[in-house]
């Protein structure tokens, strides 16, 4: 039997999204600035008229069921536009905003991008809260089942419903500690390979570097194997291993831990870090807004 349109109280949709997107009752009702009480009595009624659960309570806050699921990629769109048709004047509004973005990278974000990032919003969005997420092979069912607003990572993912933008090119660099018997100011392939190396664990995809570590005459010797590259800077500055690692991640900290900054052997690619979101994200005020921030933090300062 078809749903009876007339007989859905529109205004639960609304929650039903901020809960999708907070995963916690107590986060969707201060986003729509409702008690408790009635984030949780209009859940009960939406379960009651749709006939399914929608949403298990778990440790880690809201878990949405599959038919969830469904319905927020088909309905986040939809109220995005709606709002905007209905009261073009409502816009979102950062200085008052208590929204709580989660994004999803690995730590070169947190030491290099968030920073500035963070310094930006704090002057235009006081309120505004920021979650960082380890990145990882689900990253794009994460973005698509609204577990996470935003990714930043180097690999793509070859997925059509995810929107992608490159944030920044990077350019790969070795790091050594001041005084490393191999290396004085410069890096020659024949150093490069005859140095231990610490390295992060492969993600089963291809950066430009692995393309020439993987070409015959270039073995490079594993001395660690880390998951952050925090942790590469740190064992490098601590140790004769080496390290290859982003250019601006180590120019960040090259004078706080001593640590030379060197070219790349040969000529290598940059690589491009890119923005992933979801398509029912696209078209929301609050995460275009976001993107904007990120994207504009990220821009070259200009020229004195």
């Amino acid at each position: 039997m078809k749903l009876n349109l007339r007989s859905i109280d529109l205004n639960l949709l609304p929650v039903f999204a901020a809960i999708m997107e907070a995963g916690q009752l107590s986060r969707a009702a201060d986003q729509l600035g409702m008690s408790q009480p009635a984030i949780s009595a209009a859940l009960q009624r939406l379960r009651h008229t749709l006939d399914d659960e929608l949403f298990v309570r778990t440790r880690q806050g809201m878990e949405p069921t599959p038919r969830a699921r469904e319905l927020h990629l088909l309905l986040a769109p939809q109220l995005a536009s709606l709002g905007d048709v209905l009261d073009p004047g409502n816009r979102f509004d950062p200085t008052s905003s208590q929204r709580h973005f989660r994004l999803l990278s690995a730590d070169y974000f947190e030491m290099v991008m968030l920073p500035p990032l963070l310094q930006r919003i704090r002057h235009r969005a006081p309120n505004v809260v920021l979650e960082i997420a380890p990145a990882g092979d689900n990253m794009a069912e994460m973005l698509h089942k609204a577990h996470a607003d935003l990714a930043v990572d180097a690999f793509v993912q070859e997925d059509s419903r995810l929107h992608r933008e490159v944030l920044v090119e990077e350019n790969l660099v070795v790091v050594a500690r001041r005084g490393h018997p191999l290396f004085k100011g410069r890096c020659s392939k024949s150093r490069f390979l005859e140095a231990e190396h610490v390295v992060l664990p492969d993600r089963n995809r291809r950066l430009p570097l692995d393309q020439i570590l993987n070409a015959p005459g270039w073995q490079r010797r594993t001395g660690a194997r880390v998951t952050q590259f925090a942790s590469m800077l740190a064992v490098s500055a601590r140790s004769d291993m080496i390290a290859t690692v982003p250019e601006r991640l180590a120019r960040h900290y090259a004078e706080a831990l001593q640590l030379q900054v060197l070219p790349f052997p040969v000529s290598i690619p940059p690589v491009p870090i890119y923005m992933l979101w979801a398509e029912a994200q696209e078209r929301d005020p609050a995460h275009r807004w976001l993107r904007q921030q990120l994207t504009d933090s990220m821009a070259p300062e200009p020229a004195p």
